[in-house]
């Protein structure tokens, strides 16, 4: 495994890590959650069963997160999406004859969704785990909890407040722009896959993931006529079951090498 920097038209790096085996068939874009980064189980699970498929992988870090250059640059969609074009652009230089591939975990999910649906790319196919598919309703709330409503007075009175998921991973700041972006991006209203070419997607989530409702995947995946596996135990980290996160991996591996069944 490489760590690698890549430079941005913006200015500002995106921080990644990559394997790509000999011979490789195709490489995958991995996309982590909110405050997690490319040290995350997922990406390890992905650079564990993605080589030995014979599919390379580029894992990166979103702006603001991680602990190298990426934490530098302040989160903000476009940033986000200017990162997955960046490495892109890497690949197309330096493996020109290898096909592309999308992996996105939660935030990372919405992310890629907004990517694909935006932006000229050159992969065609595209995982979903546990996708964040209603991310602005996680911060736009009409009845904020105490909690929620002490981090927007310090968002009203400095302009950022600091945020994570849990304990287990690294604050976030988040500024108000990053709240303009979410007002802006509803993922069901954007969503258009086919928009820059033919791209087919296909998702897994739990059934008791309490982050992001199933419901809500349900419905965003009947909408968009998405294949969807649901994982009966299992919440937001699809990690409960020691083998469950191995069967993710495996789903996404399938769908990237043509293999559909999503049994």
């Amino acid at each position: 495994m490489n760590k690698i920097s890549l430079e941005k038209k913006s200015g500002y790096f995106v921080s990644c890590i990559e394997q790509i085996p000999d011979p490789c068939k195709g490489i995958v874009i991995a996309v982590h959650g909110f405050s997690s980064n490319k040290e995350c189980a997922t990406y390890q699970v992905l650079l564990k069963k993605l080589p030995a498929a014979g599919l390379g992988m580029i894992g990166i870090d979103l702006p603001g997160h991680g602990r190298e250059k990426s934490y530098e640059e302040t989160l903000r969609i476009e940033g986000c999406k200017e990162s997955i074009a960046a490495v892109e652009k890497y690949i197309r230089c330096t493996y020109p004859a290898l096909p592309i591939y999308y992996f996105g975990s939660s935030f990372g999910a919405y992310i890629l969704g907004l990517y694909l649906s935006t932006r000229e790319h050159a992969g065609g196919r595209a995982f979903f785990r546990s996708a964040a598919v209603n991310m602005p309703e996680l911060f736009i709330k009409e009845n904020p909890s105490a909690e929620e409503q002490e981090m927007l007075n310090q968002l009203h009175e400095r302009g950022f407040f600091y945020h994570s998921l849990d304990r287990a991973h690294q604050p976030v700041k988040i500024t108000q722009g990053f709240y303009h972006d979410l007002a802006e991006n509803d993922l069901f209203a954007i969503f258009d896959p086919a928009r820059f070419g033919s791209n087919e997607v296909a998702m897994a989530h739990g059934l008791k993931d309490a982050v992001i409702n199933p419901r809500k995947a349900r419905a965003f995946a009947e909408k968009f006529h998405i294949p969807i596996r649901f994982f009966e135990n299992e919440g937001h980290s699809l990690g409960s079951a020691a083998d469950t996160p191995e069967q993710v991996a495996d789903l996404a591996i399938r769908h990237f090498t043509g293999n559909d069944s999503m049994g």
